[in-house]
């Protein structure tokens, strides 16, 4: 479970303002079911290490109407549900009076709450997130059904235009949210929407300003709160992450040192880039198993026989895992040259070092070092060399 998944995970199961001893401070959740018949309404606290701990439950009225109790001391995270996946989640104070009108049979289409204006920003949020999902989903039924048409093409074309519309404008209706309620724990959910598997509505460091914003607000109003502390926590890693990004970008501008690389070649051997200083050195990231790296490499042997006696040299560096296919591509593609690697794959020491995205991506070297280029491929990388060495 990646870092998103986590910290939403646990601020929708450890939503809570403060550590006290004691509770206090009766609560009401009542309303009225439509299908009610035959169903159990359950409320449930959602805690921290206790997952949902059941508070009441009760079987609705003739009419559907039921009424559930509780006592709190601070707002805390509540589900009201007749199963696991038909639920809505309410935010509940000390002293509430919620009421509720839904559809027992959907709780969460077109459910009404009355008494709780954070519960009622809560179903704002989650009716948007619904409706986009439902928009993505028949889209989806929408290329199923054509997927034999012979306009497949452009039909796709649309509903990719389509879909991207309706991510940008539930996008805008959340950053519109949040700066309305920067201060609610609605944004806590806000802020951790997905309307398509790993989709995230936002980036938490692309829309890094609304993740401080929240967390801001909410640590000046409830430092003590466990699930506002994990999301300060939360910020603050990103931001440490974000500033160490920034480093390792101005380290690698134009006319910086190129960073030290020093690792085995295919013999076990250690080879250190700084061990080729004096000659111009074009640094190649690459892997047996990227396509377009193997495509990229008969240009780099042309350059290189080209240049290799006026002093050109590569050090290219695999992002393999396996010995074997390294050698074997490095042996079929006649890449007569200094290799290195640590065989670690997208773990290697060097991704996050020279901030590698994906591959190939390279930076060519002066005699001292410094970087002069960057990503220099096809044409671009003989023209560059013709220059410096014609």
């Amino acid at each position: 479970m990646n870092m998103i998944r986590k910290i939403f995970y646990f601020i929708l199961l450890s939503l809570s303002m403060y550590s006290c001893s004691s509770r206090s401070g009766k609560f009401t959740v009542e309303g009225t079911l439509d299908n009610a018949s035959g169903k159990t309404v359950y409320l449930k606290e959602l805690t921290t290490n206790k997952g949902l701990l059941p508070i009441d439950s009760v079987q609705p009225g003739e009419k559907g109407h039921f009424e559930l109790h509780g006592i709190t001391d601070m707002p805390r995270f509540y589900s009201l549900n007749t199963s696991p996946k038909n639920y809505i989640t309410l935010l509940v104070k000390p002293g509430d009076d919620i009421y509720i009108t839904a559809d027992a049979d959907n709780f969460q289409d077109g459910y009404k709450v009355k008494g709780s204006n954070e519960s009622e920003l809560i179903r704002r949020v989650v009716e948007k997130q619904n409706a986009a999902i439902d928009r993505i989903n028949k889209l989806g039924q929408v290329y199923r059904d054509s997927v034999d048409s012979p306009n497949i093409l452009e039909i796709k074309k649309e509903l990719d235009s389509t879909y991207r519309q309706i991510i940008k404008e539930h996008k805008e209706f959340t950053i519109n949210f949040i700066n309305e309620h920067p201060a609610s724990f609605a944004s806590l959910m806000a802020l951790y929407q997905r309307i398509a598997p790993r989709s995230y509505v936002l980036n938490p460091q692309s829309d890094f300003k609304y993740f401080s914003k929240v967390d801001s607000n909410l640590i000046a109003l409830y430092p003590e709160s466990e699930a506002v502390k994990s999301l300060h926590d939360y910020v603050t890693d990103v931001r440490e992450q974000m500033n160490n990004q920034s480093k390792i970008k101005k380290s690698l501008d134009i006319g910086s040192v190129a960073p030290e690389i020093s690792l085995p070649d295919p013999h076990g051997d250690t080879l250190s880039l700084s061990s080729l200083r004096g000659k111009y050195v074009l640094l190649d990231f690459w892997a047996s198993w990227c396509s377009p790296c193997r495509h990229e490499n008969p240009n780099l042997v042309a350059n290189y026989k080209k240049y290799h006696d006026k002093g050109f040299e590569i050090f290219q560096v695999s992002l393999d895992k396996s010995k074997e296919s390294w050698e074997k591509a490095i042996q079929d593609d006649h890449l007569d040259w200094y290799h290195v690697s640590d065989l670690n794959y997208w773990h290697s020491v060097v991704v996050p070092l020279y901030n590698i995205q994906g591959i190939p991506a390279n930076f060519l070297l002066d005699k001292d070092g410094k970087i002069i280029a960057k990503n220099l491929r096809g044409d671009e990388l003989g023209k560059k060399l013709a220059q410096l060495f014609e």
